[in-house]
C-alpha cells in the first residue's frame, strides 16, 4: 500500500503544472517610483543648463539708491606753471643732493623735465627723471626754470 501513495505524487505534480500553465496570465505592471523619476529628471535638467543662459523675460529693474558721499577728498592745488623746466647741458642726476649720492642717470641737453621741489641743500632741485620716472636731484645751475617759475609754490624735499 505504500507504493501506491508514491505513485500518486508525480501524477499530482504533473497535473498541477499543466493547470498552472493553462491558467490565464495576469499582467504584472511595474511599480513607478514617482519621486525618483522626478529627481532624475531635475538632475538631468540641471546638468544640461548653462550658468549664463539667457532668460526668456528680462529681469525687473532694481532700485539702486543714490550714492552717499560721506567725506569730500581734499585736493592739494598744483602750482600754475607757465614755463617748463629745461635741462641745460648734459647734466648728471643723483639719488640725493650731492655728487656723493649715487648717480641715477645723465639727462641730455634741452630735455624738458617735471619739477618736484627744492632740495633741503641750497643749489639743488628735485625733478622726476624723464627716463626712469624716479625722483633725482640735479644741480640748480643745470636747470633753466624761466623767469616766471615760482619755486616757492613747491615743497622742500629731503632724500
Amino acid at each position: 500500500m505504500q507504493r501506491k501513495h508514491w505513485s500518486i505524487i508525480p501524477k499530482a505534480l504533473t497535473a498541477m503544472l499543466i493547470l498552472a500553465a493553462c491558467a490565464p496570465q495576469v499582467e504584472v505592471t511595474p511599480t513607478v517610483d514617482a519621486i525618483g523619476t522626478v529627481a532624475a529628471q531635475l538632475a538631468s535638467s540641471m546638468l544640461t543648463q548653462t550658468a549664463a543662459a539667457n532668460t526668456a523675460t528680462p529681469l525687473p529693474p532694481t532700485a539702486t539708491p543714490p550714492p552717499v558721499f560721506t567725506d569730500t577728498p581734499t585736493v592739494e592745488p598744483t602750482p600754475a606753471v607757465t614755463s617748463i623746466p629745461v635741462v641745460s647741458g648734459d647734466a648728471p642726476c643723483f639719488k640725493g643732493p650731492g655728487e656723493n649720492y649715487g648717480l641715477v642717470s645723465n639727462i641730455t641737453d634741452t630735455k624738458e623735465v617735471e619739477f618736484i621741489g627744492s632740495a633741503h641743500v641750497a643749489g639743488w632741485y628735485v625733478i622726476r627723471n624723464p627716463y626712469y620716472g624716479s625722483l633725482c636731484w640735479i644741480k640748480a645751475e643745470n636747470l633753466n626754470l624761466g623767469a616766471d617759475f615760482d619755486i616757492s609754490a613747491y615743497p622742500t624735499v629731503i632724500p
